[in-house]
């Protein structure tokens, strides 16, 4: 904002609209509340307006100046700190977690700033499973909006193929309901397209019966990583949809280097069991904890790998297959790795994810692929441009053996390219939607390489 009159007025008129619920750098919850999961925070809002619905969006965006940016916290689960707008204001949707089921119709109505952990669990409690990704605290919207790899990709999809109807909060403060019965190219828009369209306050999921299950993780030594990686390749393109394999390179239980083997199975324990064997044959197992598991036993098979409060910074690439080039990459990342902290994540593209067509929704890339998440992880900003460097070396080694597309939700805002190959040949309607519900840019969610046409300062994101 130009200066403290101008952000003392708006204060006080959105705190008089909100009742009260507007923070301002120095009030005792503000830095509590703009913590995002990275503490390596690149961008500080002048304030913080805490929302409760769709109304209260709405009359944010219908009281805030044009030339005033707004970012869009859901479930902050942010690396790159697009949570938060430099001298703007942050609309922060983290009191919005209620999730409502319909045990009948098999759908869930999902607010904006509920995480995976809040969906998961209610559906659980009628025995039913939504597409969510691998760490509890990700906002579900922000995953589902820009894609959502996860462990039912091959069962369910992407997170965004089970968006069935969403409401908006458009730029100009309409609120509106993007369905197949109205506004359905806002809806393919919605579908990995991210939020860049509005201010997306609930979503309208479909959610499948829950199956039994089996997870997770075999773990070998750093020593077998181009053995069993090499052997994953080998298997991966026979594997059925029920199975998921999510191989991670990084610090095992004792905090030595190791390759952790997660597998999630959706299906008869019988014909699971099978495939967790064949994956332990792999190599020489150090350890192996897959059994039967709940689906939200399964999401908590993480917590504490990437708490919230380090510094992180991501990277990403997709290839097609294991090459022994891309292996050998791989290999070589572990071997210059120097934070226990820091990992290599793959996560497998197939089944059912791969047989959505592109008049469904703006994702395009639907070929079988396996997505490298890079993890740059440090306790605190001590040594973190070192892991940064090494990320991207890891990535620059990667990117000549890589498609041309990479996943938008994790990729730095100037990727654009990446990012519009991700979309291919619907770019063009993307950005008819674009222009059409936010015509002067208001909102920049995840990279689509579309044109820029924020205002100036502009860097707003719904994770």
């Amino acid at each position: 904002m130009s200066n403290d009159a101008d952000r003392d007025a708006l204060a006080s008129s959105l705190s008089e609209a909100l009742g009260g619920r507007v923070l301002r750098p120095g009030d005792d919850s503000f830095e509590t509340v703009a913590a995002l999961w990275s503490a390596r925070r690149t961008h500080h809002p002048d304030l913080i307006a805490l929302v409760a619905g769709a109304a209260d969006v709405q009359r944010v965006l219908k009281a805030v100046p044009a030339e005033v940016p707004i970012a869009v916290r859901g479930g902050g689960h942010d690396w790159v700190g697009r949570a938060h707008v430099e001298g703007g204001i942050t609309l922060d949707l983290s009191q919005m977690r209620g999730v409502q089921i319909d045990a009948r119709a098999g759908t869930a109505k999902v607010q904006g700033g509920a995480r995976l952990d809040d969906l998961i669990d209610a559906a659980a409690e009628h025995d039913l499973v939504a597409a969510v990704g691998t760490v509890n605290e990700v906002g579900f919207a922000g995953l589902a909006l820009g894609g959502g790899y996860g462990p039912y990709l091959g069962t369910l999809g992407l997170a965004a193929d089970t968006i069935i109807s969403a409401e908006v909060v458009l730029a100009d403060g309409s609120i509106v309901r993007a369905s197949d019965e109205e506004r359905a190219d806002l809806l393919w828009a919605l579908r990995g397209g991210g939020g860049n369209f509005g201010v997306v306050t609930s979503l309208e999921i479909s959610l499948e019966e829950m199956p039994a299950m089996l997870a997770g993780a075999v773990v070998f030594s750093a020593t077998e990583l181009s053995e069993v990686l090499t052997s994953l390749e080998r298997i991966l393109p026979t594997v059925p949809d029920q199975l998921a394999v999510s191989p991670a390179i990084g610090s095992g239980p004792d905090g030595g280097a190791a390759l952790l083997v997660s597998l999630n199975w959706n299906g008869e324990a019988g014909e699971g069991s099978e495939w967790v064997r064949a994956i332990e044959r792999m190599g020489t197992p150090l350890a192996s904890t897959i059994g039967p598991a709940t689906p939200t036993q399964a999401l908590h098979a993480l917590d504490g790998m990437f708490p919230s409060g380090r510094h992180y910074t991501l990277r990403t690439a997709s290839v097609a297959t294991l090459t022994p080039a891309v292996i050998e990459i791989l290999v070589d990342g572990e071997r210059c790795r120097t934070s226990p902290l820091s990992a290599i994540n793959i996560h497998h593209f197939h089944g059912a994810a791969t047989r959505v067509g592109a008049e469904y929704s703006a994702w395009a890339l639907r070929e079988p692929h396996l997505m490298i998440e890079i993890i740059a992880a440090t306790a605190d900003a001590e040594g973190h441009d070192e892991q940064i460097a090494w990320a991207d070396r890891i990535l620059d080694a990667l990117r000549p053996l890589a498609l041309p597309a990479a996943y938008p939700n994790l990729l730095s805002p100037g990727d654009s390219a990446r990012a519009a190959a991700i979309y291919g040949n619907n770019l063009a309607r993307l950005n008819a939607v674009k222009r059409d519900v936010d015509p002067t840019g208001r909102f920049t969610g995840i990279p689509m390489g579309l044109p820029h046409r924020p205002l100036p300062g502009r860097a707003d994101h719904q994770r």
